[in-house]
């Protein structure tokens, strides 16, 4: 993994052990079982959502906690698990996000609603002077959301997040990579998830109208664009799901 000037190893593997004590969290819950933040952390805020879905219901999506230690605020999103999580990941109509903030897709647009009044009320009662927002998978895009949700209530965040969708049109992505600087995307190339929603179904510019994909386009208005700079790293376990898995992104950082 290349590292640029600028991306905190340390600061996203501490981000990364958090997303997995959001997975932790979830399976605690599906369980029945009490859960607890582990670690030199205190539990901020928790946040839940319902999916879309006739059998969905109100689901752990992560927390917001601060690190006693630095007082660095940790706003944390777990990825997709449960069916309805993925009806999320593959709702591609977009939705307007805020005014002059582009738009989004309409999935992850209603999770993340959900949960928007308890992210900016723990980090704007918190007092932090360091906020990050991170996230995995379809948390990765709820995390980006969060972001810019943020920075429209007058925090500048960082985020660091891994295996991210792409979350929104370019106008939104353009938006807020003029107002926040440190916005990581950590990827494996391999990863098929980092490439979905597609960037544009239109097969050219000059005749898309004729062909399957500019059908598509018209229907689904397909139109995303990546958020952040990318660190990149290549590996191939043989398997979507190993590609993708959060603890194939932690080693990466380890190295």
């Amino acid at each position: 993994m290349f590292i640029p000037p600028g991306f905190d190893t340390a600061l996203a593997l501490e981000a990364a052990d958090l997303v997995k004590q959001a997975y932790d969290q979830y399976f605690a819950n599906k369980q029945g079982q009490p859960w607890n933040l582990q670690g030199n952390y205190e539990n901020l805020a928790l946040l839940s959502a319902k999916p879309d879905g006739f059998f969905a219901h109100i689901e752990p999506f992560g927390f917001v906690a601060r690190n006693k230690a630095t007082g660095t605020v940790f706003v944390t999103y777990r990825g997709t698990v449960s069916p309805e999580d993925w009806l999320s990941n593959i709702t591609f109509p977009q939705v307007p996000f805020h005014d002059q903030w582009g738009s989004v897709e309409k999935g992850f647009s209603e999770l993340y609603v959900q949960t928007s009044a308890s992210v900016t009320n723990a980090v704007k009662h918190s007092g932090a002077a360091k906020v990050v927002v991170t996230g995995h998978s379809l948390g990765s895009s709820l995390a980006t959301l969060a972001t810019a949700d943020l920075v429209i209530n007058g925090v500048i965040p960082s985020m660091y997040n891994f295996a991210s969708p792409r979350a929104g049109d370019p106008d939104f992505a353009r938006k807020l990579q003029a107002s926040v600087p440190a916005l990581w995307r950590v990827v494996n190339t391999e990863d098929i998830v980092t490439t979905v929603p597609l960037a544009t179904a239109a097969f050219a510019s000059d005749i898309k109208s004729l062909s399957a994909y500019g059908l598509l386009h018209a229907l689904n208005k397909l139109n995303f664009m990546h958020v952040g700079l990318p660190v990149s790293f290549t590996v191939n376990h043989g398997s979507i799901v190993d590609n993708h898995k959060m603890d194939t992104y932690k080693a990466a950082l380890l190295g």
